[in-house]
């Protein structure tokens, strides 16, 4: 009954609950605690109103920054951590992902990667990770956590700049190695090719990565699926509306369901989700933004649809009921990109 009660407090609590007793120590301390704790957490963004639990971490080029995502949107001056030199000192990091707590970059001049928990600060370089790409070809990374696994796995999509075959490697963070995926030969309908703004997969339903894609003939939109249970790809559709005239750029996890932006023929971005993952008829379209014709991606969604944004010059909060902006949300975050929401857990990427 303890645990149960535990695994259900934000981890500030839980580290104040640490000093109450040995046994908690003892208990808040293990791996399949903290690892139950943080699966809890990802599972209830979709139903939870509570914003302090979850994080961003935007990045912009040198510089490493973080923000409560209750500070956003309830400070009026948001408290913005800076990270520069928490990690390897001043160097180039691309942000892979974020699951349980973790987030996984990739480093430039080491061709490594590293994962790190900006929560309670610790960070390990992944053992094996690795990887050299040759100028003529476009990699696109992804991060995540296959549970029936218990394996944290880093995925790498190959293409050639001239041709359209994609070939994918995993790195599994038990195996500390990297493999061709068996399926990837078959698993990739011909002609399509990975969409440049989609350097990241999404990481959705506790066990799959996605990436936004075109196909080269009809340059009608497609979105790759990686099932990292089964080592499957397969190919999903978005919505049946996002046809000719509208073209899509940007995926997306917005509270723990899949998004998509769809630009419309240069007048608006409608921004769509998929209740019911891997369902086509469970799209759903959640806002319109007029006049945005350019790069966005949701990051967070209120109960009164007060939509936190990301944009290429930085962070906004759009309010669907007034049609408003507000930009920056932080005189600090202005000019930071690649933003990637994290949920505030105990998991250390030491234990892995």
């Amino acid at each position: 009954m303890m645990e149960e009660i535990l695994l259900r407090l934000p981890v500030k609590s839980l580290k104040r609950f640490k000093c109450v007793c040995t046994s908690w120590r003892s208990l808040i301390s293990e791996t399949l605690f903290t690892l139950k704790h943080a699966l809890l957490l990802e599972a209830s963004k979709a139903t939870t109103s509570k914003k302090s639990p979850y994080g961003v971490i935007t990045t912009s080029r040198y510089h490493l920054k973080s923000c409560c995502v209750h500070s956003l949107y309830n400070q009026p001056m948001a408290n913005v951590f800076e990270h520069d030199g928490e990690l390897l000192g001043r160097d180039y990091y691309q942000v892979v992902g974020t699951c349980n707590g973790l987030v996984c970059f990739h480093v430039d001049y080491n061709k490594s990667f590293y994962l790190w928990n900006p929560t309670i600060k610790l960070q390990q370089r992944l053992s094996g990770s690795d990887l050299e790409t040759g100028d003529e070809v476009v990699v696109n990374y992804g991060f995540g956590y296959g549970e029936s696994e218990d394996d944290y796995k880093i995925v790498a999509l190959f293409q050639q700049r001239q041709q359209l075959k994609i070939e994918a490697m995993i790195y599994s963070t038990r195996q500390k190695l990297w493999r061709r995926s068996s399926s990837s030969n078959t698993c990739f309908p011909s002609g399509v090719v990975l969409a440049n703004k989609s350097r990241s997969g999404i990481y959705i339903n506790g066990t799959t990565l996605n990436w936004a894609a075109t196909h080269s003939s009809s340059s009608v939109s497609t979105i790759i699926s990686y099932d990292m249970s089964r080592d499957v790809f397969k190919e999903l559709h978005g919505p049946g509306s996002c046809k000719r005239g509208c073209f899509t750029l940007t995926l997306g996890d917005l509270r723990g369901c899949l998004s998509m932006v769809c630009y419309c023929k240069g007048a608006k971005a409608d921004v769509w989700v998929m209740k019911e993952f891997g369902e086509r008829d469970s799209w759903s379209k959640l806002l319109s933004i007029p006049g945005l014709t350019d790069f966005v991606r949701p990051l967070w969604v209120s109960r009164g649809l007060v939509v936190l944004l990301e944009f290429r010059s930085g962070l906004a909060l759009y309010n669907c009921a007034t049609g408003k902006f507000q930009y920056p949300v932080s005189d600090s975050l202005s000019g930071c990109r690649d933003a990637k929401v994290y949920v505030k857990t105990l998991v250390s990427p030491r234990d892995l």
